[in-house]
């Protein structure tokens, strides 16, 4: 229930958390997080009681999250630099070392001094990281045009106006859970078919680390391809993933599932900013990407819930892995014929080459051309013959 506390909050204020960074840049955000979340997190470490102790770590926890995730790391990343795919995948780099890191040490600092003391030193290292990354960005630069942008409401009917964006929303929802519920019952599955729970749990923690497999070749990856058919083959490697469970009873079949699930995984959360800011008009980026947080949060718990459901219903752990798979398959369906970029009311994508109906040619330059009398999409727009071609992006 405390997990699924911060779960709920961190999706119900993401979008203020992202709205800030879109208006004010992300200075406010994070000394929120680095103050009053991590404050809140360490007040509950002295807590006596049940009620006081949860109540206190899901304020903490779930302001941290709602102020210092990608929602508003990636657009800060995004606003700083000429190549935001570049920036975003960089970040992104360092945060798949975030839980090979803190999951080993969490459990060495328990048992050394102590869960309230563990507790209370990441509460501190949450402090420091947030405060010092607003010691770094500065003032920052606001991801769009401060008061002028409107009320976060006008965005989001905007951005719901867009079949493309609805087709992601649906995506990222399926994915979600059937992601989510291979993670939560993982270790139950391997142990289900024959393996025993130490070697089982030992496996599962590759996937930690196989994350980075997903995100150090996206560079690469995304120098030839857009975000979403990227998004599509990500989703592809987590149905083979998926495969592969079935088979891990056996040592080969543990170990082959946790990697690809970890590359999978990995390119998947890169890979949701990047077609987010594609999809949208990139002054609200923040705000948008943080009420997919909310999207994100609403799959992760319906998963798992799926999960239980299925097996207090007599289903088998083979069921489980039909019911991933059912998951995964619909969610590439939609992913695999949604749009590219974003193509709105006033907003034509056009190519160097013709327009963008057919293939793409190698070289092809892609650009956002509003009508006559629309603003530009993008905030700081090139001019039309120096827009960066998808094969030079870094």
């Amino acid at each position: 229930m405390v997990f699924a506390g911060v779960l709920v909050l961190n999706g119900g204020l993401a979008i203020v958390g992202g709205r800030l960074v879109d208006r004010r840049g992300p200075r406010t955000a994070l000394v929120t997080a680095g103050t009053l979340g991590a404050g809140a997190m360490f007040v509950s470490s002295v807590q006596s009681s049940l009620a006081g102790f949860a109540s206190f770590y899901v304020a903490g926890c779930g302001l941290v999250g709602a102020m210092a995730y990608y929602h508003v790391t990636q657009p800060t990343a995004a606003r700083a630099t000429a190549r935001p795919e570049r920036a975003i995948v960089r970040l992104t780099i360092f945060g798949a070392f975030a839980a090979p890191v803190y999951l080993p040490l969490t459990e060495v600092l328990v048992h050394a001094i102590g869960w309230r003391s563990a507790l209370r030193a990441e509460a501190g290292t949450v402090s420091f990281a947030c405060l010092a990354a607003t010691a770094v960005v500065g003032r920052g630069h606001p991801t769009g045009n401060g008061s002028a942008l409107g009320p976060v409401s006008s965005a989001l009917r905007g951005a719901w106006g867009q079949p493309g964006a609805r087709r992601w929303v649906m995506a990222v929802l399926i994915g979600t859970a059937a992601t989510d519920l291979m993670l939560a019952y993982q270790v139950a599955i391997m142990v289900a078919f024959g393996l025993s729970a130490t070697v089982a749990a030992s496996v599962a923690g590759l996937r930690g680390l196989a994350q980075l497999g997903g995100r150090l070749p996206l560079g690469v990856v995304l120098r030839h391809w857009d975000a979403r058919p990227a998004l599509v083959a990500a989703h592809l490697v987590a149905l083979a993933s998926a495969g592969a469970l079935l088979f891990s009873g056996q040592l080969w079949g543990a170990v082959a599932f946790s990697v690809l699930a970890g590359i999978s995984l990995g390119a998947i959360t890169s890979l949701q900013g990047l077609y987010t800011r594609e999809l949208i008009d990139p002054q609200h980026f923040g705000a948008l990407f943080g009420a997919l947080q909310g999207v994100i949060g609403i799959g992760g718990a319906a998963g798992p819930a799926l999960g239980g459901l299925v097996l207090d219903l007599g289903g088998s752990h083979r069921l489980l892995v039909v019911v991933m798979t059912v998951g995964l398959v619909a969610a590439i369906a939609v992913l695999a014929t949604g749009p590219s970029r974003l193509a709105g009311p006033g907003i034509y994508l056009l190519s160097s080459m013709g327009d963008d109906s057919g293939p793409r040619p190698s070289g092809a330059v892609r650009r956002l051309v509003p009508l006559p009398g629309r603003p530009h999409p993008d905030p700081d727009p090139e001019p039309a013959g120096q827009r960066t071609p998808p094969h030079e992006r870094g």
